[in-house]
């Protein structure tokens, strides 16, 4: 009777959390890159480098280039995908916290040429 309650119990903690493990995930932000670089596009990266962006558009930048290391590349090296994209969280970071020398560090890390060269698929994909 004790081993029963004790396997009753063992059994719902190990379901209780792995119904927290999937919520957890599933409020997780996954923006894919073609949503991530339309942001840019739109000019969210330009305000954020002219210094013009609010507060809440730094965060939301930063929201963004935080699922870029997540996503496959189009093309190229995952490990180089991720070392690019790594730096351009790490740059975009120091932009929010307002560290010295951050709006250099975000312009270096988002050279568009240095990441398309090795990771975009040219000509790019066009819906029919």
């Amino acid at each position: 009777m004790k081993r029963a309650m004790m396997l009753t119990m063992v059994m719902g903690l190990v379901a209780s959390l792995t119904m927290a493990g999937l919520q957890s995930k599933e409020k997780a932000p996954g923006h894919t890159t073609k949503k991530v670089m339309t942001a840019v596009k739109e000019g969210l990266l330009k305000h954020v480098l002219e210094e013009t962006a609010t507060a809440e558009q730094k965060h939301l930048l930063l929201e963004y280039v935080k699922a870029l290391p997540n996503n496959k590349p189009p093309k190229g090296d995952a490990a180089s995908w991720k070392a690019k994209t790594r730096e351009l969280i790490k740059a975009t970071a120091a932009v929010v916290k307002g560290r010295e020398g951050a709006i250099e560090r975000l312009k270096n890390a988002s050279n568009c040429k240095a990441c398309h060269t090795p990771h975009k698929v040219y000509p790019p994909e066009t819906k029919k």
